[in-house]
């Protein structure tokens, strides 16, 4: 195995407990239970509901005996556990730790000065204390939220959560688990969690990281040494659960999908950029709508279609950069090969997802590389993106594009 490659075991049985444990993975010295199921409060997906197999259909970390698909603002987080229930903050942030996240808390580092007047919003300073007048608090000088990453250097600054980019602590998601049409994707993770590597020629699957995010740039390279195959790889985000996501996938060659159960399912080469928000989940009727080129109603909605539909090479590395800002809906991609720009989408606009997870994507197609993967945490917009918008439309939106602010070229 290369350096700075790890495998991870995964142990079946007894929910991944051992026998004095009942969160074998998470520390909980008092082993407290309160629905007496044998799973302890801090590893339960139901901790009031007692839920032994700790069933999760939708794989969004909620068990479905408390499922109750009540989210008044949209963010994918439901409303009894979300800390800010009518405002969407998908990345439930919260930095005091105070039950109430970020985007509704009035003081959000619980230092008694509200934000509107505090000089460090996210680093308890009630003194106030500023040398330099500068108008940013000696406490948070340089580092905005605390973590002693100062802020050029952290990818997240106002996120004291969130460091650096990191896959390592990933989630598979099998989205066609049932039969034996192909192997699921077997993933490794190398260098510290900024490269994964697929190996298989196998069934559709994901790896997601565990961040969570709102506003995001996320970039990575695309490298694929199979010469033979000709199917998908991509990336996803705006992870909310197994049913709910946005995807771009990039298929090599035109192919039909060679079992035509439930439908017939007909790919072209080229990048595709897609709405995930399928009503059966995992299964033949998701793995065929993937496939397939065009919207599927109840699965997915092709957002944009690269009109060139050029097929991607092996042994050829592509950059790709995506911006997702969830309080407009703007959608940016852009794909390089080198310094070439070989696809571009174009300001996309779709509310359909508030924010979430980060992942890779592939489909049948084995021996592909993603690496160099980074996230940063952003809400601003780049000049070169804003002035594309159309007049029109900043007008309407012109207090949140404000709030947001317009920043450098992307």
């Amino acid at each position: 195995m290369e350096s700075g490659t790890f495998a991870i075991v995964i142990w079946m049985g007894m929910g991944g407990r051992t026998r004095n444990d009942n969160c074998q993975w998470d520390s909980n010295y008092r082993q407290e239970d309160q629905d007496g199921d044998g799973v302890g409060d801090v590893c339960d997906n139901c901790p009031v509901n007692a839920n032994s197999n700790q069933k999760d259909s939708d794989g969004d970390e909620v068990g479905d005996v408390c499922e109750t698909g009540l989210d008044t603002d949209g963010d994918g987080i439901q409303d009894n556990r979300d800390n800010c229930w009518n405002e969407a903050n998908a990345d439930q942030l919260d930095s005091d730790s105070d039950g109430i996240g970020d985007a509704c808390d009035e003081d959000k580092d619980n230092d008694g000065v509200l934000d509107s007047e505090d000089n460090c919003r996210l680093v308890p300073n009630s003194d106030q204390l500023d040398h330099n007048m500068n108008g940013v608090g000696d406490a948070c000088e340089k580092d905005f939220d605390g973590d002693s990453i100062v802020d050029w250097l952290d990818n997240c600054p106002k996120n004291g959560r969130i460091q650096q980019p990191d896959f390592r602590n990933f989630k598979t998601v099998a989205l066609d688990p049932e039969g034996s049409s192909q192997q699921d994707p077997y993933w490794e993770i190398r260098n510290r969690g900024a490269e994964i590597f697929q190996k298989f020629n196998s069934d559709p699957g994901l790896a997601i990281g565990r961040d969570r995010l709102v506003g995001v740039d996320f970039e990575g390279t695309f490298y694929i040494t199979d010469q033979w195959d000709d199917d998908f790889v991509g990336f996803v985000f705006g992870y909310v659960n197994n049913r709910k996501f946005y995807m771009v996938s990039w298929k090599k060659a035109n192919q039909d999908y060679w079992e035509s159960s439930p439908f017939d399912a007909r790919a072209t080469s080229g990048v595709l950029l897609k709405l995930v928000n399928s009503k059966t989940g995992p299964g033949t009727y998701l793995r065929n709508s993937l496939w397939n080129d065009a919207s599927v109603t109840s699965q997915t909605t092709l957002l944009w279609q690269d009109p060139v539909k050029k097929g991607w090479v092996p042994n050829t590395s592509y950059r790709w950069k995506l911006l997702h800002r969830p309080s407009i809906g703007l959608i940016r991609f852009r794909l390089y090969k080198g310094s070439h720009l070989e696809a571009d989408s174009g300001n996309i606009f779709d509310r359909s997802i508030r924010g979430g997870r980060l992942g890779v994507y592939c489909f049948s197609q084995e021996e592909v590389t993603w690496s160099n993967l980074m996230y940063r945490c952003n809400e601003n917009i780049p000049k070169d993106i804003y002035e594309e918008i159309k007049p029109k439309f900043r007008a309407k939106q012109l207090k949140k594009i404000e709030l947001l602010r317009v920043d450098d070229n992307w």
